[in-house]
C-alpha cells in the first residue's frame, strides 16, 4: 500500500463517488476503482457498501478514513519538514579566486544577516577545482569567471568584467602597446589553469603568440604588488585594480589589438534541486552582481 492509495480513498469519501474522485485526481475512473479494490483485497476489508450506484462507508471504512487522514497529514508534515525545515539549512557555495575576493565577502555577510538559520560553507578555488566539486555534489552552486566544460552543469552569465594590463606609474612602458609588444616585457601572470591566465593565453594564441612570465603566482595581490614595485606588466581583472589606478599606484596599459572581456557565471548541476532557503540565498548572491 502507498500514500497514493490512501489519498485516493480519502478523495472518494470526500467527493462521494468514484467518478467525481477521478475528476478531482485527474485520473481515469478505472484507476480509482482499482486503488479502492486493492486496499480492500490487501487488508481483507470492505470500505464501502455498494447500494445501487452509490457508495456508503462501512463502520470499518469510517474508522479507517480517520486513520488514513492522519497518515496522509503526517506524510505531508514529513515532506514539508524535509523540504523546508532546519534539516535542510546547509548551503555550500563555491567561487573562483577573483570572485572570491570581489563578491564573496558581501555575499556571506548578506546571507548571515538575512538568513541566519543557514549553515554556510564557502570554498574559493580555481575554476577547474570548483567545477569538480559541483560535479560530485560537494557544492550547491558556484560563481566562476573561467570556462565550465562539463555538459552536466548549467551555466548562466551574471556579470561581465575584463582583464587589464597595468604597470607602475613610474614605468617607461608606453600607455598603448600591441600583444606582440606585451610579451616582450616582463610579465606578472596568474598560474596556468586560472581563469585570467586561460583567457590571456587564448587571446595570445589567436595571433600565434605565447607568454613567458617573469613572475607567476596564484595570488592576485602578489602580482599587484610586483607591478606597483616596477617589476613588469600584470594582466588582471579590472575590478581588482580599479582602486590602485585611482590612487595612482598603477597605470593602465591599453592593448590595442585585442579584447579581454569575459563573463562571470553562476554554475550548478543540471540535476540539482534547490530547497526554499537555498533559492533565497541564491537570489541574495545574484544581487551582489547588480550593485
Amino acid at each position: 500500500m502507498t500514500i497514493r492509495h490512501l489519498k485516493t480513498f480519502i478523495t472518494v469519501c470526500e467527493c462521494g463517488g468514484i467518478t467525481k474522485a477521478a475528476d478531482a485526481l485527474y485520473v481515469a475512473q478505472p484507476a480509482v476503482s482499482q486503488a479502492i479494490a486493492e486496499i480492500e483485497k490487501y487488508y481483507n476489508v470492505d470500505l464501502f457498501n455498494r447500494i445501487g450506484n452509490r457508495l456508503y462507508l462501512t463502520d470499518c471504512g469510517k474508522r479507517l478514513l480517520v486513520k488514513a487522514k492522519e497518515t496522509v497529514a503526517s506524510f505531508d508534515d514529513f515532506e514539508h519538514l524535509a523540504r523546508e525545515s532546519e534539516l535542510n539549512t546547509d548551503l555550500h557555495i563555491g567561487a573562483s579566486l577573483t570572485i572570491g575576493k570581489l563578491f564573496i565577502p558581501q555575499m556571506v555577510a548578506k546571507i548571515r544577516r538575512e538568513l541566519p538559520q543557514i549553515r554556510l560553507s564557502v570554498i574559493i578555488q580555481q575554476t577547474s577545482i570548483v567545477e569538480g566539486l559541483l560535479m560530485n555534489g560537494g557544492l550547491d552552486f558556484a560563481f566562476v569567471e573561467g570556462n565550465i566544460h562539463s555538459n552536466h552543469l548549467v551555466k548562466q552569465a551574471v556579470f561581465q568584467d575584463w582583464l587589464t594590463a597595468v604597470s607602475s606609474c613610474e614605468s617607461v612602458i608606453p600607455d598603448q602597446i600591441t600583444l606582440q609588444e606585451l610579451i616582450n616585457y616582463p610579465l606578472l601572470l596568474r598560474e596556468p589553469g586560472s581563469a585570467s591566465r586561460d583567457l590571456l593565453d587564448a587571446v595570445l594564441s589567436t595571433k600565434s603568440l605565447a607568454a613567458t612570465p617573469t613572475v607567476e603566482s596564484a595570488s592576485n595581490q602578489a602580482l599587484i604588488s610586483c607591478a606597483a614595485a616596477g617589476n613588469g606588466i600584470a594582466v588582471l581583472p579590472q575590478k581588482l585594480i580599479d582602486e590602485w589606478i585611482r590612487q595612482k599606484k598603477l597605470k593602465m596599459i591599453t592593448i590595442t589589438d585585442c579584447n579581454f572581456a569575459r563573463n562571470y557565471f553562476l554554475a550548478y548541476h543540471k540535476n540539482k534541486r534547490f530547497y526554499s532557503l537555498q533559492e533565497k540565498a541564491l537570489s541574495l548572491c545574484r544581487e551582489q552582481f547588480l550593485r
